[in-house]
C-alpha cells in the first residue's frame, strides 16, 4: 500500500495536470453539446487544478 506521504510534488504536480488537461478536454465536449452550467463548472475545475500544479 503507498502511503500519501510517498509521492514526491513532482509526481503530485504531474497528476494534477493530467486531471486538469482531462478537465478542459470534458470542459470542451460538453460546450459543443451545449451543455452550460457544466461546461463552466468543468473548467472552473480544469484551470483550478492547472493553477494549483503551477505552485
Amino acid at each position: 500500500m503507498v502511503t500519501p506521504s510517498s509521492g514526491t510534488p513532482s509526481d503530485v504536480a504531474r497528476l494534477q495536470r493530467q486531471f486538469a488537461v482531462r478537465a478542459l478536454a470534458l470542459a470542451l465536449l460538453l460546450g459543443i453539446t451545449g451543455e452550460m452550467l457544466l461546461t463552466i463548472l468543468a473548467a472552473l475545475i480544469g484551470l483550478g487544478l492547472l493553477v494549483l500544479s503551477a505552485e
